[in-house]
């Protein structure tokens, strides 16, 4: 049940963004929303700031080893839709784990649930598909989806998202950053 929860969550996700149409409508939705993403004008500065590892993912003395302050950099181009859902393309680059380089290149949405009339205040819920590389892995790039949560006002938020589990001393990691918009 530990290794489907995260793939039923994703699949969830991922058809919140599906119209009732076919899927040749969805791919063109999606692809016209990946372009008005690009030709956005609205940025922001990304602060990884904070890696949790779950202590019961992981034994004792991994921990001790692991850097949980993944001090990095990033640059994200986000559009917000027609039906108030955040589109983002970004580059980031923050200190993994093992305190190792990690950059990464992706594209995240998220569904917006609004907590004022002005919609200043928002929850976004979500995912991210990303191409990432790392130096356990010689640098060499694969790809990787995972969900994500944010809470948002007005110019600022704060985004976690997880890396789910995969087995023991594997997964199960929350990653924190701060997104200011510029």
């Amino acid at each position: 049940m530990k290794k489907i929860l995260p793939a039923l969550c994703a699949l969830f996700i991922a058809t919140q963004h599906m119209p009732a149409a076919d899927a040749t409508s969805w791919w063109e939705s999606w692809k016209a929303d990946l372009r008005a993403t690009w030709a956005s004008d609205d940025y922001a500065v990304m602060i990884p700031f904070n890696t949790y590892h779950s202590r019961a993912t992981y034994d004792a003395e991994r921990i001790k080893g692991f850097n949980e302050m993944p001090w990095g950099l990033g640059l994200e181009r986000h559009y917000t839709d027609e039906l108030r859902n955040r589109h983002s393309l970004y580059v980031l680059a923050f200190a993994e784990s093992y305190s190792h380089v990690q950059p990464t290149l992706g594209y995240t949405w998220e569904k917006s649930l609004f907590l004022n009339g002005s919609r200043t205040a928002r929850i976004g819920v979500g995912f991210n598909a990303m191409i990432t590389a790392r130096q356990k892995n010689n640098y060499l790039p694969f790809p990787g989806a995972t969900p994500t949560l944010s809470v948002n006002y007005r110019f600022l938020s704060v985004q976690t998202t997880w890396v789910p589990y995969l087995g023991r001393n594997d997964g199960n990691v929350f990653l924190t950053m701060l997104k200011i918009s510029i």
